[in-house]
């Protein structure tokens, strides 16, 4: 992925080392110990006089509260519009909103759903991003609907590799969670894979495709419905937490060299 996005890999082995210093200066804090750039040498084998350099000038990577709170308004401003009852008409139809009240409409408008989930957001910037992206459309006479619950960004976009980051992140945290001792037994975190054995045609595939698109959002929908109400601010040591769906395909030629890695490297 970094070769095809024109990533060189001076800056993607400057990345990694980064990375296996965050990691290792976190290791040693944990273990209530002084980060050292020795210490973190001992760890990675990154040469202590470049560990030294990176960690004088690190620059802090975690967000505050308030930072964090101010991400993703898209998401959240589509999820409310989804899930507040002040948006929904009878049996949970959504109303299609105007961007403000117009005279004697006692109904809420956009501009109202953007002040309440994304304060400091420019409501015309939030509707002008959704009508882009196809998530919401204008349905006349000032109205405007959403017809899609998920926001997807545009490829290459600085949301996309941000929300990329977020998922091979949170999907390597799961994994190397569960292969913990601890964790043996199913007490880890729920890992479920279904894959096929043998293989199918490619009109097998785009039928998966529907299948799975159809059946995965619904799935997707109940559990961010449970999760809505009790989703809220004001809550004092909270976890954050979530599930992500993704559909795969196996690409042969790495699943073999994988295979042989296997086979031959391990012992040697």
């Amino acid at each position: 992925m970094a070769v095809k996005n024109g990533v060189s890999f001076p800056e993607f082995s400057t990345a990694l080392k980064h990375a296996y210093v965050d990691v290792a200066s976190r290791q040693i804090k944990a273990a209530g110990n002084l980060v050292t750039a020795e210490g973190i040498y001992v760890i990675t084998s990154i040469e202590a006089t470049e560990v030294d350099q990176m960690l004088r000038t690190e620059v802090q990577p975690h967000a505050s509260d308030s930072d964090a709170q101010s991400l993703s308004p898209l998401p959240r401003v589509l999820n409310a519009w989804h899930t507040d009852s002040r948006y929904a008409g009878p049996y949970g139809v959504l109303r299609d909103l105007e961007f403000t009240r117009s005279a004697g409409s006692d109904g809420m408008a956009f501009s109202d759903l953007a002040a309440a989930y994304c304060p400091g957001v420019s409501p015309r910037a939030l509707l002008n991003e959704l009508l882009a992206s196809g998530c919401v459309k204008d349905v006349g006479s000032g109205f405007y609907r959403a017809v899609s619950r998920s926001y997807v960004p545009d490829p290459l976009s600085d949301k996309s590799i941000q929300l990329f980051a977020r998922v091979v992140h949170n999907l390597c945290e799961a994994a190397e969670l569960n292969l913990r001792r601890e964790s043996a037994g199913g007490k880890g975190l729920m890992q479920r894979n279904v894959y096929t054995q043998l293989g199918f045609t490619a009109d097998d595939l785009k039928a998966f495709d529907r299948y799975i698109r159809a059946r995965g959002q619904t799935f997707i929908d109940d559990i961010d419905n449970w999760l809505s109400p009790r989703d809220k601010a004001g809550d004092l040591n909270v976890i954050n937490t979530g599930i992500s769906l993704f559909h795969f395909i196996v690409n042969d030629e790495d699943e073999a060299d994988l295979s042989k890695f296997f086979q031959t490297g391990m012992k040697e």
